[in-house]
């Protein structure tokens, strides 16, 4: 995701500008890929509040929402849904694993899939706050980054 305004909300929901549709980087200021997966790519937030928090982006094409795949697509991206959050789940070992598909913001079929912990600043809430500037942030060292990216990558090969 850019740090550029996005466009109007009716472009939005037609894919112009959007920041998920392919081709997308591997790496930006936001997230990093860990891999494709059958139908989606996994991502690595660069902030790390919630270690082991991802997002699963949908690949083929710009659709809004899971109501508006076919069968064969839906059963791809929820068995790759599944992949994802096992191969976070067996490395960081979180209390709780939230899943939240929004698209208020980047109304492109995407999962934010968190790890909780009853120790997070946020246990026994939502990770969001009205007022974003208030959230917290928690940049990991690149090595330690890299380590927990390489980390999920074998999970998902095992």
């Amino acid at each position: 995701m850019s740090t550029a305004p996005l466009p109007a909300w009716s472009d939005r929901l037609q894919g112009i500008g959007c920041p998920f549709c392919q081709p997308r980087p591997d790496s930006n200021p936001h997230h990093e890929k860990v891999a494709d997966l059958s139908i989606s790519s996994l991502y690595l937030l660069r902030n790390q509040t919630y270690r082991g928090y991802c997002v699963l982006i949908f690949n083929p094409r710009h659709i809004n929402g899971l109501e508006h795949l076919p069968e064969n697509e839906y059963t791809a991206f929820t068995a790759d849904l599944r992949r994802a959050a096992r191969a976070i789940a067996a490395t960081v070992q979180p209390d709780m694993m939230n899943y939240a598909t929004l698209g208020n913001v980047i109304p492109h079929l995407h999962y934010h899939l968190i790890p909780r912990y009853k120790t997070d600043p946020r246990w026994g809430a939502p990770i969001w706050e009205s007022d974003l500037s208030t959230m917290q942030t928690t940049t990991l060292p690149a090595v330690a980054f890299n380590r927990l990216r390489d980390a999920l990558q074998a999970a998902l090969a095992a």
